[in-house]
């Protein structure tokens, strides 16, 4: 056999973009997850179905000879609009056959498909005399704690897209409020929780697969660079030696003359007497309230302090924090 996966026996893992090659006969495409019900499609480059495919049951398809090339497409079952949180497929392709129980086949590696309405998970071509089965998925996700991976999951809902385009995303910032009305905010952990929600935000939208946290008290501390699963408690151990100050200025960071896309939020409990909202054409700000407040619009988001957010206030919290980025899709033709 010949292919660029990792070989086991009869069969191949492809990992990231891989590429194995298999006998051109008939193909089974078996596609499963232990939570919930998926159903496996083939269609062309372009979206239409494929023609010949059968699908005898629920996580099959049946290939029975491939001409041209094939795009593999998973989606939830039934009236499900995206995949529930810790959904990981297990996705098995290979020759048909009933009398060979060593038949070839490629497996891809398991797939986090959490918070996703599709999912393109491999081509099928014809390869000269043999067939071609390349992965779709050229991206791992990155590791996120509990609440960033349900965060994640929301943002990729409350989008309907696994990542944005690499042109679209931002460099994602937070300023955090360090003055002396936030100490029940950082004693409670509400601060950890919502720099937890918006390292899931990160891993979908950002440019780069971290957070630049600045604290804003007596000055601005910029944080040191870290990995998405680490910032919130890093963040936190920072709060827990800080000299908190006093009169937060949400305008402490001058954004004014950027030209990178940037989405910017600012987290604090109340309104900052010099807050505008003021967006440009390549920075979003949002204000993230923490505690039991009502001040809610257009954007601002409200998170209350919980320690650990229930999964539809979640997905609540998430779509608002989203609400200009998924307006800016429609616009840019992201989305139609």
């Amino acid at each position: 056999m010949q292919g660029k996966g990792i070989e086991l026996m009869s069969g191949y893992v492809l990992n990231g973009a891989g590429r194995v090659e298999l006998p051109n006969r008939p193909l089974a495409v078996t596609v499963a997850a232990a939570t919930t019900a998926v159903a496996v499609r083939a269609t062309l480059p372009d979206g239409r179905p494929a023609e010949p495919a059968l699908y005898p049951r629920v996580g099959l398809l049946i290939l029975p000879r491939v001409d041209t090339e094939i795009v593999v497409v998973a989606r939830p079952d039934g009236e499900t609009a995206a995949f529930p949180d810790g959904t990981v497929l297990q996705v098995t392709i290979g020759v048909d056959s009933s009398r060979d129980l060593d038949s070839e086949r490629a497996e891809l590696t398991p797939v986090d498909v959490s918070g996703l309405h599709q999912v393109e998970l491999a081509t099928i071509a014809p390869a000269g005399p043999r067939l071609a089965i390349t992965a779709r998925r050229t991206a791992v996700d990155v590791s996120l704690t509990d609440v960033g991976s349900r965060a994640r999951s929301a943002a990729r809902s409350a989008l309907a897209l696994d990542r944005l385009p690499e042109p679209r995303r931002f460099d994602v910032e937070v300023d955090v409020d360090t003055t002396m009305s936030m100490l029940a905010r950082i004693d409670d952990g509400s601060i950890r929780t919502v720099i937890d929600v918006l390292s899931g935000v990160a891993a979908v939208v950002g440019t780069r697969e971290e957070l630049a946290v600045r604290l804003i008290g007596h000055a601005v501390t910029t944080m040191p660079v870290t990995e998405l699963r680490d910032v919130a408690n890093q963040v936190q151990a920072e709060l827990d030696s800080a000299a908190l100050g006093m009169g937060f200025r949400s305008a402490a960071v001058d954004r004014s003359e950027r030209d990178t896309r940037t989405l910017a939020f600012t987290v604090t409990d109340a309104v900052p007497a010099d807050w505008d909202g003021a967006c440009t054409d390549t920075v979003i700000r949002h204000l993230v309230l923490v505690g039991d407040t009502a001040q809610s619009g257009p954007g601002v988001t409200v998170v209350s302090s919980s320690a650990v957010p229930e999964l539809s206030s979640l997905s609540v919290v998430v779509t608002s924090l989203l609400a200009d980025v998924s307006a800016s899709l429609f616009s840019e033709g992201v989305r139609q």
